[in-house]
């Protein structure tokens, strides 16, 4: 009889033991995976859209209050324009950036020794709605005359319903909000 504390002797085999994975596990993954991805493309294309609109919803909302802030701390009156290359302004082509500039002179015309800052982008989204000037006078006011909106949405015809409105009031403050396509 053995005693408790003897080993027992085991059995070897012959047999060799082969790590990996067969064919039939490796596809179950695959499948999985692709699910999985399936399922989160979507979401992934929405978050992109959401950011690309955003960006360029704080981009113009930045421009137009360095405007008005430069309007009241220069004393004399400021403008915000969208333009296309940079260089001077132009009508309804927010798209491709915008310049701030100091328009002492008041004829509310881009002249380059005027030119505070230049945005230029080139988002994949589509403005709409108001496309002037907009001249901010040294008490932050502007000359609008009354509240101006624009529409920013992502350009692509897949994602729907991903939009922000900017709206400058003639007092000069600037509010943005989620709007739909």
């Amino acid at each position: 009889m053995q005693s408790l504390t003897t080993p027992i002797p085991h059995r070897t085999s012959n047999l060799r033991f082969v790590s990996g994975f067969t064919m039939l596990e490796l596809m179950i993954t695959i499948t999985i995976i692709a699910i999985g991805l399936s399922l989160a493309a979507p979401s992934i294309r929405d978050t992109m859209a959401n950011n690309q609109v955003a960006v360029a919803n704080n981009s113009i909302v930045s421009g137009i209050n360095l405007a008005r802030s430069e309007a009241i701390t220069r004393g004399n009156a400021v403008a915000v324009c969208p333009s296309n290359t940079g260089n001077g302004c132009n009508n309804g082509k927010w798209n491709r950036g915008w310049i701030v500039f100091d328009d002492t002179d008041g004829n509310a015309t881009l002249a380059t020794a005027e030119i505070i800052r230049v945005n230029r982008r080139n988002e994949s989204v589509n403005r709409t709605g108001f496309a002037g000037i907009i001249v901010f006078q040294p008490d932050g006011t502007t000359t609008l005359g009354g509240a101006r909106t624009m529409k920013i949405c992502y350009a692509d015809t897949g994602v729907t319903n991903k939009c922000r409105s900017i709206t400058i009031s003639r007092f000069g403050s600037v509010s943005s909000k989620e709007t739909t396509g």
